[in-house]
C-alpha cells in the first residue's frame, strides 16, 4: 500500500482519536439483546492471550484490565494461556475474552482453525495495516460455547481495539494527562455488534515535541527526573563515559542525571498516543537527545509499539545539534567534513537498528539553519545517497526501500525540490506549512502515485522569525 504520513505537534493529538475510532457502539452499561457481560454482578469476564503474543499487546491488555477496574471497581484476571484445556478449566460459566494478533498468537490461530467459516471476519483483515475486528463468536474453541474475540491484523491493530473498548466504556485517553474524569459504571457489556476498523487512511500519525522549553521541559524535570540517574555525563549501571555512547557497541545502559525526557516521561506519552490511535513520534530535542538521555528510551518506544523518527533537521536518528556538539568532530558541513559526519550517521543507524523507525534523510545547517550559500541541490542529493548507502550497509540489505525514510521539505528545502532536486520514489515527501498553519503546496497529480507517498508537517506553535507564537490562545488548530 502507498504510505501516507502526517505529523503535527502535541495539541493536534486531540483530533487523532476521532480518526480511527469505531463508529459502532461496541460497549453498553446495560444488558442488551445478544450482549455479554464484561464486568457485571461482581464478576469480570476472564481474559486470555497466548505466550507468543507481541509484548506490546500483552502490556496493552493489562491496561485494558486496569481500565475495567477504573470504570467498575472490579478486578479482572488476564491469563497467558498455553492450551485450550487450561482455558476451559478457568472460564467456568463465564464468557471469556480472547485477545490476539493474526500470525502472532497461537490462541487466535486455534480459534481460526476451529471456527472455520465463522472466523472469516477475522481472517479478512490479514495484512491490513493496524486494522482490527472484535465480535462475539460461537464455538470458538473446543469446549467453549461462546467468547468475545479481539483480533488485530498487527500489534497496533490489536492494541487499538483494546483502547477503543476502553474509551467506549468510559476511560478517556486524556485521563492521566488532563485529569479527565473516568465515567463510573457498575456494569459493562460487550454488544452483539462487531467492533471493527480497517486500515487508517493516514499510515503514520504523530507528533513532534518541539519548542518544549520552558513549559513541558520544566514540568517533566519536576515530575520525572527527581535526580534520577548517576553523575552527569556518566552512564548509570556502568563505567562508560557518555562520550562512548556514540559507539553503540561500547555504551552502557543508563540515564543522564536529571534528564527530564527519560523513559518514565516517554512511557506516559506512548500510552497516550496509543489511546489516541497515534503511532509516530519525533522526540523532544531542544536540550535533549532521545537515544542518549536514557539508553532505554528506544527500547521502551518499541516495546509500546511506537514508531520513532527525528525531525526535519535531525537526519539518521541523531539528535541535532546536541549529539553533534557532544560527539561530532569538525564543522557540520558535509562538503568539508563528510567523513566525520558519515561516521556519526553510521553510529546513529547502528543504535536504531532493530527498532521500528522512519529515517529522516537530507540535511539542514546546524541549529535548524539553512545550509551555507552554495550548498544546494547537488550537495543534498549526495547527502541522501550517502545516507541510503549507510542504511544498506548497517542493515546488510541491497533494497533500501524496505526501510521507511522521509524527507521533510521545510523552508528552503522545498525550493530545492521545486528546482529539480532528485528524490527517490520510495522516500516519503513531507510537505510543510509556512510555520503559521498555511500549507505552501500539496502534491501535484504526477506526485500522488509515488510509492513513498506524502505527508504533512503542520505547526500549532512556532519559535522563529518574524515572531514566536507558543500560547494556547493563538494555536490555529484549537
Amino acid at each position: 500500500m502507498r504510505s501516507s504520513l502526517s505529523l503535527a505537534v502535541l495539541g493536534s493529538l486531540v483530533a487523532c482519536v476521532h480518526a480511527l475510532s469505531s463508529a459502532l457502539n461496541c460497549v453498553s452499561t446495560t444488558s442488551k439483546s445478544g450482549s455479554i457481560p464484561l464486568a457485571s454482578s461482581g464478576n469480570v469476564a476472564p481474559l486470555f492471550f497466548a505466550p507468543n503474543e507481541w509484548p506490546a499487546v500483552q502490556r496493552a491488555a493489562n491496561d485494558f484490565v486496569t481500565d475495567i477496574r477504573r470504570v467498575t471497581g472490579l478486578t479482572g484476571k488476564l491469563t497467558n494461556v498455553t492450551s485450550t484445556s487450561t482455558l476451559t478449566s478457568q472460564i467456568k460459566n463465564n464468557v471469556p475474552v480472547l485477545i490476539g494478533t493474526l500470525g502472532s498468537s497461537s490462541l487466535i490461530d486455534s480459534v481460526i482453525s476451529h471456527a472455520g467459516d465463522a472466523a472469516k471476519p477475522f481472517t479478512a483483515i490479514n495484512g491490513s495495516w493496524e486494522a482490527y475486528h472484535a465480535q462475539i463468536l460461537s464455538n470458538p474453541l473446543p469446549g467453549v460455547s461462546q467468547a468475545y474475540v479481539i483480533v488485530g491484523a498487527d500489534r497496533r491493530g490489536t492494541m487499538f481495539a483494546l483502547y477503543e473498548l476502553s474509551e467506549q466504556m468510559g476511560v478517556s485517553p486524556w485521563f492521566w494527562w488532563a485529569d479527565v474524569p473516568i465515567k463510573q459504571s457498575k456494569s459493562v457489556f460487550l454488544t452483539s455488534t462487531p467492533c471493527a476498523h480497517g486500515s487508517p487512511t493516514v499510515k503514520y500519525r504523530g507528533i513532534f515535541l518541539n519548542d518544549e522549553q520552558p513549559a513541558l521541559q520544566n514540568w517533566a524535570a519536576e515530575k520525572f527526573s527527581n535526580n534520577f540517574g548517576g553523575t552527569a555525563g556518566t552512564a548509570v549501571g556502568g563505567d562508560a563515559e557518555f562520550g562512548a555512547m556514540d559507539d553503540p557497541t561500547k555504551a552502557a545502559s543508563g540515564t543522564v542525571a536529571g534528564a527530564p525526557f527519560n523513559r518514565f516521561f516517554y512511557t506516559k506519552l506512548f500510552e497516550l498516543m496509543l489511546r489516541l490511535k497515534a503511532n509516530y513520534l519525533w522526540p523532544a530535542q531542544w536540550g535533549s537527545s532521545f537515544g542518549v538521555d536514557d539508553k532505554l528510551n528506544q527500547f521502551w518506544a518499541d516495546y509500546y509499539g511506537i514508531v520513532m523518527g527525528t525531525s526535519h533537521e535531525e537526519p539518521m536518528m541523531r539528535s541535532i545539534p546536541n549529539e553533534w556538539n557532544e560527539f561530532g568532530s569538525g564543522p557540520w558541513d558535509f562538503s568539508a567534513n563528510a567523513a566525520n559526519i558519515t561516521q556519526f550517521w553510521i553510529n546513529g543507524t547502528k543504535r536504531a537498528k532493530g527498532f521500528e523507525e522512519i529515517y529522516t534523510v537530507g540535511m539542514r545547517g546546524n541549529g535548524d539553519e539553512p545550509l551555507s550559500e552554495g550548498q544546494d541541490i547537488s550537495l543534498l542529493e549526495n547527502v541522501v545517497e550517502v545516507q541510503r548507502n549507510i542504511i544498506s550497509q548497517v542493515y546488510n540489505i541491497t533494497d533500501v526501500t524496505k526501510i521507511p525514510q522521509v524527507w521533510t521539505l521545510y523552508k528552503e528545502v522545498e525550493g530545492f525540490y521545486d528546482d529539480g532536486m532528485r528524490v527517490e520514489d520510495d522516500i516519503t515527501l513531507m510537505w510543510t506549512d509556512d510555520n503559521w498553519g498555511n500549507i505552501r503546496r500539496f502534491p501535484l497529480p504526477s506526485e500522488r502515485n509515488r510509492t513513498g507517498g506524502s505527508g504533512v508537517y503542520y505547526h500549532v506553535d512556532y519559535v522563529g522569525d518574524p515572531r514566536d507564537y507558543k500560547w494556547i490562545q493563538v494555536m490555529l488548530s484549537f
